[in-house]
């Protein structure tokens, strides 16, 4: 996130760059070990509210959660293509699909409450 020019004007440490990964990736896990089927609704999460809260306070654009998550999804990928040998081939695509899915879902969710925190903060009287 750093190396981003987007992201990297924003000074902050690491740990509040980085606190909400370890609760988004531990859902993208749980996503992964239910059975794979079309869901027509996203699961709540709540780290993702909360993240969004947290970057509307930081200073955050909304175009920055974007790069942010599109920063995530290229890790994420880029892990599995250095691991390919070690990952069942045959689920490859479909656990990429869900991947993929639970990281928009998740970014859907903290744009939500990124816009609700700042029209709370812009509301009359605060």
């Amino acid at each position: 996130m750093k190396k981003s020019q987007d992201l990297a004007y924003l000074k902050l440490s690491d740990q509040a760059r980085t606190r909400h990964l370890r609760t988004l990736f531990n859902e993208v896990v749980q996503r992964l070990r239910r059975p794979h089927l079309d869901e027509s609704e996203a699961k709540p999460s709540k780290a993702a509210i909360a993240h969004g809260k947290a970057r509307s306070q930081q200073g955050y654009t909304a175009t920055m959660l974007v790069e942010e998550s599109r920063i995530l999804q290229v890790c994420i990928f880029k892990t599995l293509r250095s691991n390919l040998a070690a990952v069942d081939v045959a689920l490859v695509l479909t656990d990429v699909m869900t991947i993929a899915d639970e990281v928009d879902s998740q970014l859907r969710q903290t744009i939500g409450s990124f816009s609700d925190e700042l029209a709370r903060s812009n509301a009359p009287g605060r």
